[in-house]
């Protein structure tokens, strides 16, 4: 009978246990989840849940946030039980080093027992985040960079889409000079998911060839329209449209923008500075850089 946790997770552990359930980024997480697997996977650990229809990690984080302690150390160890992945040692591998990255922030890790895993405190010498690659400029240093002038037209997107993402530009712009860094957050993640879209639309082929492109359960990609602005991150990154500090950075106004739902904004208690907010448009204007100087 799962122990091993004392009380339940910050709502940020939460927020990671959640992505790694509904799988959608590959490499980071072993096992892509569909609506149907999504309510498999809670069944089969004796929690009674159907996926509604609603946004796939939204409802995940909701029915982990009305577990008790014990049901939730049973969903974080069916995430690293080799019986979840079919006795795939590999996959069962990346289970492991991502669920022990996520545990980290709890002071807490996995540790196996024959093939059962379980829980236990971290150990001061131990620290289970190995990054093999860095961004190349830290937060100051990326904040200092400068960029040629933006200039969407030169992507070649429809016209229609390149004015309304240019108002998007300007309105995320408006929002940090008007000490307005919420909406300026929101408005900058639009830009860039509708930015990457239309890239990825113009480029069809080469994205959905991707060995990161966003497949459903029949192992078929997705169709465009429904690839994630994760998901659009990540294949950009692998057909070299942006660099790995555009991608890693990307993924931090990614977390930010899922804010403009009140209630998850309310829950995490995330109210950006000027700072965030500068943050984000600094990522956008490094986005859009990087992509003209691709010429895809």
């Amino acid at each position: 009978m799962p122990k091993y946790l004392k009380q339940n997770f910050d709502p940020a552990t939460l927020d990671s246990i959640a992505d790694f359930i509904c799988g959608d980024d590959k490499e980071r997480y072993p096992e892509y989840r569909s609506s149907n697997f999504l309510t498999r996977f809670f069944n089969n650990i004796g929690i009674n849940v159907t996926h509604d229809g609603a946004t796939r990690k939204w409802w995940v984080l909701e029915v982990l946030r009305s577990l008790n302690v014990s049901d939730l150390e049973k969903a974080v160890l069916r995430l690293v039980d080799i019986r979840e992945y079919k006795a795939d040692k590999q996959k069962l591998e990346l289970a492991s080093k991502s669920m022990n990255e996520i545990l980290f922030m709890e002071n807490l890790m996995v540790t196996f027992s024959g093939k059962d895993p379980i829980i236990t405190s971290l150990p001061v010498s131990i620290n289970p985040i190995v990054i093999t690659s860095q961004p190349s400029h830290s937060e100051e240093e990326f904040l200092k960079k400068e960029f040629e002038a933006n200039n969407i037209s030169k992507l070649g997107l429809e016209s229609a889409i390149e004015t309304i993402l240019k108002e998007r530009l300007g309105e995320a712009r408006q929002g940090l000079t008007s000490k307005a860094p919420l909406s300026s957050v929101i408005m900058t993640g639009s830009t860039l998911e509708g930015i990457l879209l239309g890239v990825a639309s113009k480029n069809m082929k080469v994205f959905n060839q991707a060995k990161s492109a966003p497949k459903n359960k029949t192992g078929k990609v997705k169709p465009l329209q429904s690839w994630t602005l994760e998901a659009l991150i990540n294949v950009s990154h692998e057909v070299g449209c942006i660099g790995l500090d555009v991608k890693k950075f990307s993924h931090v106004l990614r977390d930010f923008r899922n804010y403009i739902h009140p209630y998850e904004q309310a829950a995490n208690t995330f109210n950006p500075d000027e700072h965030t907010a500068k943050i984000c448009l600094q990522v956008l204007h490094a986005a859009i850089a990087d992509l003209i100087k691709a010429k895809i």
